[in-house]
């Protein structure tokens, strides 16, 4: 297997150059190596059809670090193997890709495209031509045409439970109401079965048009003034699933392994704190990306240290994403404040995340023994950028 070591910089914090190449490569390897997944298990239940129209389908030239792409393998692993072959096309479909499938589904399930949410019951059907994908269920038919924001967009007004505008922006790309709430204990997603759902429950179609303007004045705001940023961002923000008010005056944000390239946010009306969101969740985003090829913490450590991100004692992994995103928000202000003056609770989260990085993470992770070459580097790589942004 190729060391990916010597790369452990490019995923540290930003290099300039920009990680774009190498996010869709590992995006591509990994969408093809799940497609290799789900056509074993079909052909093992001989579904051989199916396998093959798998095989034919082809992905487009967008990138494949998407949610499509994640739901698809979280679908395998819970061998639910002909919805995963469904949403795999799902993927390729998403990123511009060609081909057609026909497939039966027992359990009615959801089917994610492009920040909407399409129910699939019985015999289902997706074709897609580069501008066109169409769903075919016995739920109905669903039309998606690609828009000018590069986006894909429903010819129905209504194809499911969740509402998708336009951010505004290049990154991210859409941005979907959901009407849920921020959870603790995973990324929101949706709960109920198809066959449970009804309209009432769901959120209403439209939403105030400042908390889309919100995500992209922080995204404007990384482009202006910390420039740096934007292909990190960029390379990994597919799109936002926006949390509904915790009513706490704090603002919310996640990101999951499961669903690469979405964010779930509550984004503030600050927009210096919203490019901070968006460049906490991007790191680990790019940090997830790097993982997937190059172990960052010795399989089997026991070191536990002090997370104030989290404000708990965590596993050494766990505090590694943590100084990972701190860095890189420390790095973030350091550079906003070159070209403009920071306000006052930006500057207290800038002075709060210094601390942070200097007092709790840095001599946690100095002192680590269970970093490998590649966490080492990494860590160190970071701690160097860090260092320079704060003289500068």
């Amino acid at each position: 297997m190729k060391d990916f070591t010597p790369h452990a910089a490019l995923f540290a914090t930003p290099q300039g150059a920009g990680t774009l190449a190498a996010v869709r490569g590992l995006a591509l390897a990994r969408l093809n190596s799940t497609r290799a997944r789900i056509v074993g298990a079909l052909a093992e239940s001989h579904l051989d059809l199916l396998a093959d129209s798998l095989r034919d389908f082809t992905p487009g030239g967008a990138t494949a670090w998407r949610p499509e792409t994640g739901l698809a393998l979280l679908a395998y692993r819970n061998r639910q193997h002909t919805f995963a072959a469904l949403q795999w096309a799902a993927a390729c479909a998403s990123m511009g890709g060609r081909g057609s499938m026909m497939a039966r589904l027992d359990t009615p399930q959801w089917l994610y495209l492009d920040g909407s949410l399409v129910p699939l019951t019985g015999e289902c059907g997706l074709i897609a031509d580069g501008d066109l994908v169409v769903v075919e269920t016995n739920c109905g038919s669903t039309a998606f045409r690609l828009t000018a924001e590069n986006r894909w967009e429903s010819v129905q007004t209504k194809p499911g439970p969740w509402a998708v505008f336009a951010s505004g922006g290049l990154a991210p790309r859409y941005v979907t109401a959901t009407g849920l709430r921020h959870s603790v204990e995973g990324f929101p997603w949706i709960s109920g079965t198809v066959s449970g759902s009804t309209d009432s429950g769901w959120p209403p179609r439209s939403v105030p048009a400042r908390r889309i303007a919100n995500i992209a004045n922080g995204w404007r705001t990384i482009l202006t003034h910390a420039p740096l940023f934007g292909g990190w961002v960029a390379d990994t923000a597919c799109g936002c699933l926006l949390i509904e008010p915790s009513g706490t005056h704090s603002a919310q944000s996640g990101s999951s392994y499961d669903h690469p390239g979405l964010i779930a946010i509550e984004p503030p009306e600050c927009p210096f704190f919203c490019g901070e969101i968006l460049v906490h969740e991007c790191s680990h985003q790019q940090l997830l990306i790097y993982s997937m090829v190059a172990p960052l913490v010795e399989r089997g450590s026991r070191e536990t240290y002090y997370s104030p991100i989290k404000r708990a004692t965590r596993s050494i992994d766990r505090v590694l994403t943590g100084a990972h995103a701190v860095g890189n928000m420390v790095r973030y202000y350091a550079t906003v404040r070159q070209s403009v003056p920071l306000d006052r609770a930006s500057q207290e989260r800038f002075e709060r995340h210094h601390k942070w990085f200097q007092e709790d993470y840095r001599p946690a992770l100095d002192a680590s023994q269970s970093l490998t070459p590649a966490g080492r580097l990494l860590w160190t790589s970071l701690c160097r950028a860090v260092d320079e942004a704060m003289r500068q």
